[in-house]
């Protein structure tokens, strides 16, 4: 899916959304305030879709005037979204707009949305969770031209983005431990009927499935029941869980594995960050993005955790598979440590 605003002079905005089907004419809803005030398709072509065999008619185009919409230019708070996919579209810059571009590179499985939520109305575009969005959508959000300020959230893979990434956004990012990182996976897989899927995507719940299967299993009352079914995970599920921090930083697959340069690679990626935190020291990684956003840090929440991370994270310490598994991140989070020591 590809949309992008073209204009908005106050009493007429025009913009396109391609949707990811070939002949499928796109809607948008125009918002204000939370009101919905009125929804209509595409009303214009946009030629040049056709040509380039993106579109089979070109009828992706949107224009909003007064005509349809009388209070158009009085509307302080717009917001245009794509019916089918509730995807931000364009959005009037809020007042006291933080004229940034910042992407929080999401590292956890269970992501800080609440977090990400105290920004909403900071930013002119917003959005989190992007993992649950294809590549074509994901690229779109970083190449959105008209607008300069935007906060986007996601545990994406890095390399696949990097190039429109640096060329415009600051990257903030916050590591857990790889044994409490593994534990909080385990403990929320293990709860998704539970909790729900909702935040994992339909790509998640379809690559992780084995881990998701094996993790429901798990006897986590009983120390050396644990143990034992953690020392037969199929290898499946034990591929899932392999360095996962350092496969996102330099991989380009979800099934790729990081080679053997891979921790300096990921250093060296860490360090062109604006903001790297240790999860152990949440009040360090607010402190830092309220002062890079000029917000008062009060005004953010808290950094959550599960109290039942820690006691896991220290019982798969004793399992010598779960190091090997865990290798390369176990570097990189070493390196780090001691950069923070420093």
């Amino acid at each position: 899916m590809l949309f992008n605003l073209e204009s908005d002079t106050g009493d007429r905005l025009s913009c396109y959304v391609v949707p990811d089907g070939f002949s499928g004419i796109p809607a948008i809803s125009v918002r204000s305030n939370g009101k919905e005030l009125l929804t209509f398709q595409a009303n214009e072509a946009r030629q040049a879709l056709v040509v380039a065999g993106r579109h089979e008619t070109g009828t992706c185009g949107f224009t909003l005037d007064t005509a349809l919409l009388p209070d158009l230019p009085r509307l302080e708070e717009l917001e245009l979204f794509d019916v089918e996919t509730g995807i931000l579209i364009y959005r009037r810059p809020p007042k006291d707009v933080i004229k940034k571009k910042l992407l929080r590179l999401e590292t956890h499985l269970f992501p800080l949305w609440r977090f990400d939520n105290a920004f909403d109305d900071r930013f002119q575009y917003f959005a989190k969770g992007a993992e649950q969005l294809g590549r074509e959508t994901v690229t779109q959000l970083f190449l959105l031209n008209q607008i300069d300020s935007a906060y986007i959230s996601g545990r994406i893979l890095y390399k696949n983005y990097a190039y429109f990434i640096e060329a415009a956004f600051q990257t903030a990012v916050i590591l857990h431990d790889p044994y409490e990182e593994l534990a909080e996976r385990l403990l929320v897989l293990s709860k998704l009927n539970q909790i729900g899927s909702g935040h994992l995507g339909m790509r998640d719940n379809m690559s992780m499935h084995a881990a998701i299967d094996f993790a429901q299993t798990l006897p986590f009352s009983d120390e050396k029941a644990l143990h034992r079914a953690i020392r037969n995970m199929p290898g499946e599920a034990a591929a899932a869980f392999t360095n996962p921090l350092t496969r996102q930083l330099t991989t380009a697959a979800p099934d790729e594995m990081p080679g053997g340069g891979a921790v300096s690679l990921a250093l060296d990626l860490l360090a062109s960050f604006a903001i790297v935190g240790l999860r152990r020291e949440p009040e360090k990684f607010v402190s830092a993005v309220a002062e890079l956003l000029g917000m008062d840090e009060t005004s953010l929440p808290d950094i959550p955790h599960l109290t039942a991370v820690r006691p896991l994270a220290n019982q798969l310490k004793n399992l010598p598979e779960l190091e090997i598994l865990l290798e390369k991140d176990l570097e990189l989070y070493h390196y780090v440590v001691e950069a923070f020591k420093k």
